[in-house]
């Protein structure tokens, strides 16, 4: 048995995305109740050097339209570049729906059709990485999906939001 590729795309996303909405709906309860400016757990960091919580949704969400314009065949060029926005929980709230819905979207027959299809991307300055299509969904995409929701969650119960793991999974 085989999973489509375009099922884990998507299923992954949406899931992530559901989870992602539902411990920040939780986080901006716990601000209104406690009297907290939403910037205090927006602007929150593991480390100075990290980025912040609201950066990690906003990338998070242009990571995955991203990704699945790749996988359906979109020239490098051709990417969609989603501006970082979103300053206030509800703003993110509507980026992560927004972005399900293009991700939703995308071909089920042409990111399945292109397993093997080479991409090529930039990973760091002057530097680029190139995986077939099942790596980079597998290899790369699904661990960047993961790890930036999971630092969104942790962000979130390092400041005393009450979510656990069925928030995160979007349960």
């Amino acid at each position: 048995m085989t999973t489509a590729l375009s099922q884990i795309i998507k299923g992954s996303t949406a899931q992530a995305f559901r989870g992602l909405t539902t411990v920040l709906a939780k986080a901006k309860e716990t601000a209104e109740a406690a009297g907290t400016a939403e910037e205090a757990y927006l602007g929150a960091r593991l480390f100075p050097d990290m980025s912040d919580l609201k950066w990690q949704v906003q990338m998070i969400t242009e990571f995955a339209v991203r990704g699945a314009a790749r996988m359906s065949g979109t020239a490098p060029d051709d990417l969609p570049n989603l501006p970082m926005e979103g300053d206030t929980f509800d703003a993110l709230i509507q980026r992560i729906a927004e972005c399900a819905e293009k991700v939703a979207a995308a071909d089920d027959a042409t990111i399945d059709g292109n397993a093997d299809m080479k991409i090529t991307m930039p990973v760091g300055p002057e530097q680029t990485m190139e995986l077939d299509g099942q790596t980079y969904v597998l290899s790369f995409f699904l661990p960047n999906l993961y790890f930036h929701v999971t630092t969104a969650y942790n962000l979130l119960r390092m400041q005393g939001v009450a979510i656990g793991k069925r928030e995160y999974m979007g349960m």
